[in-house]
């Protein structure tokens, strides 16, 4: 078998394995995340990529034992999950403080662009403030610490494509409530109107 393609046989053999176990699972899952289903289906998804990963093994045990294997692996997402988020709330404090000291020394000399520039960059956290923790951070970080999509990834422990996509749905935001130009990485203006 060559990974991600099962023979028929297999494949019923995993649809099997996921009706009989997939409700108990959602069950645990959901009181591992505390009612929310979402992450709660989630977690059975991921439990069963797993299965599917290890398929050739897990095919001979007995149900009983599938069923642990899956709880147990499901329980470790779920741990590696929350430890990732702890880790992130930890770090945000010390990332907002960071990048607001940072951002403050970048003030341009001319007076009247330095007032409406503090106005709008003021507007501009107003909104970053507002946005999903995650989506708050990589703000911080890229247009607060000037730190590179790469840096970024590394300190919030994700993909670079995750923190593209972050900045992507933050510029989108910022695009939506204060209207106008569109501030690209390398610090151009896009679509100044």
């Amino acid at each position: 078998m060559s990974v991600g393609r099962f023979s028929p046989h297999e494949a019923q053999e995993l649809e099997a394995c996921f009706r009989a176990h997939a409700r108990y699972l959602f069950g645990r899952a959901c009181v591992l995340t505390c009612g929310d289903q979402a992450l709660a289906h989630d977690l059975v998804q991921a439990a069963f990529e797993a299965a599917a990963l290890t398929w050739p093994t897990l095919r001979g045990l007995a149900e009983e034992q599938q069923r642990n294997w899956l709880s147990g692996t499901m329980a470790n997402i779920a741990v590696t999950g929350f430890r990732r988020e702890a880790a992130f709330r930890d770090r945000l404090p010390r990332i907002e403080s960071l990048s607001r000291a940072a951002l403050y020394r970048k003030v341009p000399p001319d007076p009247l662009e330095q007032a409406y520039s503090s106005i709008m960059l003021e507007r501009c956290w107003q909104v970053i403030r507002g946005l999903p923790e995650r989506q708050h951070a990589v703000a911080l970080l890229r247009w607060g610490l000037d730190m590179k999509q790469h840096e970024i990834a590394a300190v919030l422990g994700m993909s670079e494509k995750t923190v593209s996509v972050h900045l992507s749905r933050v510029r989108h935001k910022l695009l939506q409530q204060l209207g106008g130009t569109d501030l690209s990485d390398d610090g151009t203006q896009e679509g100044a109107s």
